[in-house]
């Protein structure tokens, strides 16, 4: 019951072979550019932009090269992407800032070849209003209670602990694979001994080729009993299989686990809850099960790593009425005298 969102193929190899080749050597002195600092998933997410926007551009605008593509004409495009390619808000921003900064390269490195070419992107091209992509799955306490008693009933041991670090941590998917046996020690602890602090920080989501580091807090008593219950059966395939490495989750014969092994967990636990799951809901549950609790967001937004408290906002899926406000027992003791 995976979340459904539309998607249409317009770009093949035999499209791309046919592209303008100014266009597609322009492409690849941005790509190589860009490469400098940049991560290899911006990088990806470049790529396939442009080679969506030149397919397009061989197919409706004469395989014109950029710097003579009109205002009209890069119009018509984004009205495409909207009316045929049924793009999103997030989407649609995505390639208008490519266009963007594929403008801003030209208008760095060519103005002598170009002097007359100037970024009209963000100014011809208005974004578009905010809308979901994809049905929203909000998690109560009472499912995420419900699947870990099942996965230990069932002697899911690892898929519990990975479920456990998820809502402990906060932690995006790719991030809970990098989680290590060397940096947790459950009595490295921080915020009133209620959080494991890890030993090192890992590599979170950066625009740049190293990431960004994070030090990462794990709710303690939400993690330690599946993490110690796990432990134990992970030594045994270990040894079994004579392996040994500190990552935490593994395959049958005692290797590292990779992406696509979590993700056969993740389509069970959808078929086990019978609700759309997907990782990133679990970022949502801890950020809102946090702030339930009437944690301060400057604190939450320490803990979880974000540089901007309005994330907080974003995250919580829970109303104001429903969070705990220190702040109305004054209200109380004045209603009480």
């Amino acid at each position: 019951m995976p979340r459904t969102t539309y998607k249409k193929i317009i770009t093949s190899d035999e499209l791309t072979s046919q592209i303008n080749p100014k266009n597609l050597k322009l492409m690849e002195r941005f790509l190589r550019e860009k490469d400098t600092r940049s991560s290899d998933g911006t990088i990806k997410g470049y790529e396939s932009d442009l080679t969506i926007f030149f397919t397009w551009v061989l197919q409706n605008c004469d395989n014109k090269f950029f710097v003579d593509i009109k205002k009209i004409e890069f119009a018509e495009f984004f009205s495409y992407t909207v009316k045929d390619l049924q793009w999103n808000s997030a989407r649609f921003a995505r390639m208008r800032s490519c266009l963007s900064s594929l403008s801003n390269f030209i208008e760095r490195f060519f103005d002598d070849e170009y002097p007359n070419f100037h970024n009209i992107i963000l100014k011809a091209i208005e974004s578009i209003p905010k809308t979901p992509s994809r049905e929203k799955t909000i998690l109560s306490e009472e499912q995420i209670g419900s699947l870990l008693k099942y996965l230990i009933d069932n002697k899911m041991n690892q898929e519990a602990c990975w479920l456990a670090l998820a809502i402990s941590s906060g932690a995006r998917f790719s991030e809970l694979l990098r989680f290590t046996t060397d940096i947790i020690d459950v009595n490295n602890t921080a915020f009133d001994d209620l959080f494991i602090e890890t030993l090192k920080k890992i590599k979170s989501k950066g625009r740049t080729k190293t990431g960004k580091l994070l030090t990462k807090y794990i709710i303690k008593n939400m993690f330690i009993p599946y993490y110690e219950c796990w432990l134990e059966e992970r030594k045994e395939i270990m040894d079994k299989n004579n392996k040994e490495h500190t990552s935490i989750f593994i395959k049958q014969d005692g290797s590292p686990a990779e992406a696509h092994n979590i993700r056969t967990w993740v389509t069970h636990f959808e078929k086990i809850l019978g609700v759309p799951f997907y990782p990133h809901a679990l970022r949502h549950y801890q950020t809102t099960l946090l702030s339930k609790m009437g944690i301060p967001d400057q604190l939450i937004k320490s803990l979880v790593g974000w540089e901007s408290i309005l994330m907080v906002e974003t995250y919580t899926d829970l109303e104001a009425k429903d969070k705990k406000w220190v702040e109305l027992e004054n209200l109380k003791k004045h209603l009480d005298k």
